[in-house]
């Protein structure tokens, strides 16, 4: 789903068929006085510009390094989200890359030794707006190696059948329902809508300033095979996703913003 900080819902669940979802083209199907599914059809064809991500709610600048927290009981979990200048073309779309890389101990550090997973995202954005996400490429690390991961695919090519989802919309409204993930056995997530117009007070004494954001929206992300395995997020105008709510959450202390791109990390440019 992207998801970014999506760590808790990397295997998540199918609902139903992608096929028979799919087949019928764009549909906006009512479910309730106000809530809606949204059911989009890809086609590259309508990616004139797929690397301009302005979306309000999911902005990818090249170059913009996000550091998120979250602390409990059980220690420090610490993940950075790096929008590089990588790109990677996936079912006939240039993809832009982005990387997350996610540390687990007891004193909030990003060192090498504490990395239990290194990600890599693929996100375009549509002639109307909507950022679709086209799959992961997810390493989970221990005693120092990092093995690909079952919760990773990549649309239109593993596991077949795999088609992109959209990560957000560019229109969101309070009620809307969609996929994230369209990799069926995969990774299927869905989340909804719950709410616009909301402020954000962040908490934490180190949180990105000024702490307090408005027109934002929550959404809620679900898995049928997660049974119970929900996360809030709030995504808020021009800086994206400021808030995880899931166990002890995550809360966004820290985003860079500059020309260069400060993680380059490799070059995984790729043709389908």
């Amino acid at each position: 789903m992207d998801h970014r900080q999506e760590r808790m819902m990397r295997n998540s669940g199918k609902a139903r068929s992608l096929s028979s979802i799919f087949a019928a083209g764009c549909a906006v199907i009512a479910t309730g006085a106000q809530a809606r599914t949204i059911e989009a059809t890809f086609s590259a064809t309508n990616f004139s510009d797929p690397l301009g991500i302005d979306n309000a709610y999911f902005p990818l600048s090249p170059g913009t390094t996000q550091t998120y927290k979250a602390e409990s009981m059980d220690g420090c979990e610490v993940v950075v989200t790096t929008v590089t200048s990588d790109t990677r073309v996936i079912d006939g779309v240039t993809t832009r890359v982005v990387r997350d890389t996610a540390y687990e101990n007891e004193t909030c550090t990003t060192d090498a030794s504490a990395l239990v997973e290194d990600t890599l995202d693929y996100y375009a954005q549509d002639d109307d707006g909507n950022v679709w996400y086209f799959g992961e490429d997810t390493y989970n690390c221990a005693l120092g190696t990092c093995p690909l991961g079952e919760g990773s695919w990549i649309a239109g090519d593993n596991p077949v059948g795999a088609l992109p989802g959209i990560i957000m919309l560019a229109q969101p409204r309070s009620g809307d329902t969609y996929y994230q993930e369209q990799a069926e056995d995969v990774a299927v997530d869905q989340a909804t809508v719950t709410s616009t117009s909301v402020t954000v007070k962040l908490k934490r004494e180190d949180a990105y300033p000024p702490g307090t954001f408005t027109n934002c929206i929550k959404t809620k992300e679900f898995s049928s095979l997660e049974k119970g395995s929900t996360e809030f997020k709030y995504y808020c105008p021009n800086i994206g996703n400021v808030l995880v709510e899931e166990h002890h959450g995550s809360v966004l202390i820290s985003e860079l913003t500059g020309g260069a791109d400060p993680l380059r990390f490799r070059s995984v440019q790729a043709a389908h």
